[in-house]
């Protein structure tokens, strides 16, 4: 996609600008008399200056010398740093034992005080210690990458290459004969390896495997750009407009008074241990660098230490605060963005709290009660917008089959739906729908006082702390706004 093209002749008074509009003519003076007769075309802008020259022979056009004006791609864009960790073949057993033969019981212990366990302390000295325990078995590596780098190229080329050059360099005609013929080999052999690599995207039925071989067969990448690593200012300015409806929250956020007979959820450890081992390894990590590998791997040593902090955490109706802290990635919903609303903000939370979510969520579901809108199919299991459309569709088309009918619809599409919702006020709907006091303290809990920053790259803002909307990217959030006061009133 990235090779030159170039198109040149005598073309009378024709041209190509009708059949290759993307392509640049780059000779202006006369090639015969008066007149420019020889064009010359290429894919790239401002590519070659055209001089002319004496004519050949007997020839009735100027000879034509291009001077290449580009620079080459290699000096016009950097090369790619991205620093990897690389996994050992015994990562994932290492951990396994170190977290096996962990005494968890000291964490909680050194957070408590007067029969009183620090949730906060608790959580955060479990998560460093997984996180320190990780780095410990893996480590770090820098990939460079080149922009005219082949994807072929590998390690056993790059030291042909360099193989090849020497010979060239010491004048050993022989040498640098037998050293052509090895990367030449070399070069077939690479791009046969490659060829079966991507072969291979497509041998099963997985979707994210399939459509990454055909963006590495189309070179497709994306036009959507991320915002630059580097401004500070901007990515701060970011936050200051993601938390622009704190403004207008004048609710307190209150918890409930309990009743003396409370019973809040309780978790078991197998539930915890199966939410564990369900997650996706290519999952981004969150704010606690603790990747999706290391909790499904070792699912069954760290079950029990995160469902002692998880049914703590609901009878306390307390989230830990390391739990809540989002780290805003900013989407472009344009490939050209050009305000601060043209960016997309979703939230990376740390992992396990998303199993923790989904575990609560399914007690939720249960409590609803058994009246909940039919009509629904936003953030429901087992519907999708095809079932909306076909029972609109079917609804008014079965209601016009009538003599004298008409219908009238109404689309609303709520602008900033999930930053809007007032935590107090949907709390005040999850009672109505018969949730219990504890589970709504823990949700309002989970809601307010969200430290919240913007992250591009290595670069993060300030810190903001939230007590509006709910985090877009997090499990409860959907769930959330069917029974938020938008839409619950329509």
């Amino acid at each position: 996609p990235e090779a030159a093209f170039i198109v040149a002749g005598d073309f009378n008074h024709s041209n190509l600008k009708a059949v290759l509009p993307k392509f640049h003519q780059h000779v202006s003076c006369h090639t015969r008399g008066n007149k420019t007769l020889d064009h010359v075309y290429t894919n790239m802008a401002g590519a070659y200056v055209a001089t002319p020259l004496p004519h050949l022979g007997q020839s009735d056009h100027l000879s034509l010398f291009l001077t290449p004006k580009y620079a080459p791609l290699i000096n016009r864009v950097k090369p790619s740093v991205r620093t990897i960790k690389v996994w050992p073949a015994d990562a994932d057993f290492t951990l396994q034992e170190r977290f096996l033969h962990t005494d968890w019981s000291t964490f909680a212990s050194q957070a408590t005080s007067d029969s009183h366990t620090d949730i906060d302390c608790y959580t955060s000295s479990v998560l460093d210690y997984i996180s320190s325990t990780t780095n410990s078995v893996t480590t770090q590596k820098q990939i460079i990458t080149y922009p005219n780098q082949k994807p072929w190229m590998n390690k056993e080329v790059r030291l042909l290459l360099k193989a090849r050059t020497t010979a060239f360099r010491s004048g050993d005609a022989q040498a640098y004969s037998t050293s052509r013929a090895n990367l030449k080999r070399g070069i077939k052999v690479a791009k046969h390896c490659y060829k079966l690599k991507i072969e291979e995207h497509f041998s099963n039925s997985d979707p994210r495997r399939m459509w990454q071989g055909i963006q590495a067969i189309s070179d497709y990448k994306s036009s959507h750009s991320t915002p630059a690593a580097t401004d500070v200012l901007f990515l701060n300015e970011l936050n200051d407009f993601y938390a622009r409806f704190e403004r207008d929250n004048k609710e307190t956020a209150t918890k409930l008074k309990l009743s003396a007979d409370h019973s809040p959820i309780k978790l078991s450890s197998t539930d915890v241990c199966n939410a564990l081992s369900r997650i996706s390894a290519h999952k981004a990590a969150g704010p606690d660098n603790i990747p999706g590998r290391v909790l499904r791997a070792c699912a069954e040593q760290l079950a029990g230490v995160f469902t002692d902090i998880f049914n703590l955490s609901l009878a306390q109706a307390a989230v830990p605060t390391c739990f809540k802290c989002t780290s805003i990635v900013p989407v472009p919903k344009h490939s050209n963005p050009t305000c601060l609303n043209d960016y997309r903000p979703v939230a990376l939370t740390p992992i396990v709290m998303k199993c923790f979510e989904r575990l609560v969520l399914a007690h939720l579901k249960d409590s609803l009660p058994t009246t909940f809108d039919s009509h629904q199919f936003a953030y429901r299991s087992n519907r999708s917008t095809e079932d909306a459309v076909s029972m609109a569709l079917h609804s008014v088309l079965t209601h016009l089959d009538n003599k004298n009918t008409y219908a009238r619809m109404l689309f609303v599409d709520f602008s900033s739906a999930f930053n809007t919702i007032i935590p107090s006020k949907l709390i005040c709907k999850l009672l109505d729908l018969g949730m219990n006091t504890s589970t709504c303290n823990w949700v309002m809990d989970f809601l307010t006082k969200r430290p919240q920053q913007v992250r591009s790259g290595s670069i993060c803002s300030n810190t903001i702390t939230l007590n509006t909307g709910v985090p877009q990217g997090c499990v409860l959030s959907p769930s959330s706004t069917p029974s938020s006061p938008p839409t619950a009133g329509l």
